[in-house]
């Protein structure tokens, strides 16, 4: 198999259709086709199916294709690296993190602390499940996320069985968000009892392992439930609808809608918040000063009742 098949590959589930890929590539059709069907016969696997509305991956083939990306990525990383004329006094590095306004504040005080630099930052959110990943096949240096006391033994089994290293910056106790009119608003602590009847606003995918759950609310008991996959969209429906969102209480001011409140939660499951890395990544002194004002932040942000 060969960097080139994986292109091939990559380029036709970006345009769905073998003829487009191969336009995109300045390559012709026949010589994309024969590349996959050589690789279908390296690996034993069937790749593509053919359909009256063009290319479709097979199970296999999007397990492939997962791969090739990340091969492909890291490569381009590596080229990119040892690109010396470009990256001449270049601060480079990718972090992930989950939904946290905390998090994405302290991307902007690092780009004021940067101001008299060149600098190339990526920065991603996801699920729980997409921060470890991140870090673990290297597309990250560090993630930012969140152990609950319940879910500890599993997470620390499980950062042990990948290599990685968690260190928490705070402990948190789980908040209620949830807007300034909303019903319960008024409430010194809320039950999960009282939300009974309110949409459930979650970032969690029902795909997902519970151990992996960004909150601990069993979704299976809840009769109304909305899936979102960013900020935006959690911020103006929280700020909008009656929905609520279970998290670390923490309000960012400048990153969150204004009429946006948190309340503590009864049934409460204490969090650590910190970071996740790679043992045998050394991070550089300007993802240590990243990290920093992470804290800074994280601890401004904190409830008061925290």
């Amino acid at each position: 198999m060969t960097f080139q098949q994986f292109r091939y590959i990559v380029e036709i589930a970006k345009h769905n259709s073998i003829s487009k890929a191969a336009s995109a590539l300045f390559v012709t059709q026949p010589s994309i086709s024969k590349s996959v069907r050589d690789l279908e016969d390296e690996l034993g696997i069937t790749i593509l199916d053919c359909t009256n509305k063009g290319v479709v991956f097979t199970k296999e083939g999007t397990e492939l294709l997962f791969y090739a990306k990340m091969l492909l990525e890291q490569t381009e990383a590596v080229k990119h690296h040892f690109d010396k004329e470009k990256n001449t006094g270049l601060t480079k590095f990718s972090i992930s993190s989950q939904h946290y306004s905390f998090a994405i504040e302290a991307v902007a005080n690092l780009m004021a602390h940067f101001k008299e630099r060149k600098y190339e930052l990526a920065v991603r959110e996801g699920k729980s499940t997409d921060v470890i990943d991140d870090v673990y096949s290297s597309r990250s240096i560090v993630g930012i996320l969140s152990v609950s006391e319940l879910k500890k033994p599993f997470f620390e089994r499980h950062f042990i069985a990948k290599a990685l290293q968690f260190t928490p910056l705070a402990s948190v106790k789980q908040h209620v968000f949830l807007r300034k009119e909303h019903p319960l608003a008024h409430a010194q602590t809320i039950s999960l009892k009282q939300l009974r009847n309110y949409p459930y606003l979650s970032y969690q995918q029902d795909d997902m392992l519970l151990h992996f759950a960004e909150e601990t609310v069993d979704v299976n008991n809840i009769e109304k439930l909305v899936y979102v996959t960013d900020r935006g969209t959690m911020n103006n429906l929280l700020s909008n609808t009656n929905g609520y969102n279970i998290g670390t209480g923490c309000i960012v001011d400048h990153y969150m809608h204004p009429n946006i409140m948190s309340i503590p939660l009864e049934e409460n499951h204490p969090m650590q918040v910190g970071y996740v890395k790679r043992n045998d990544v050394f991070l550089p002194e300007e993802l240590l000063d990243y990290l920093k004002f992470v804290k800074v932040a994280l601890e401004k942000s904190l409830p008061i009742e925290n």
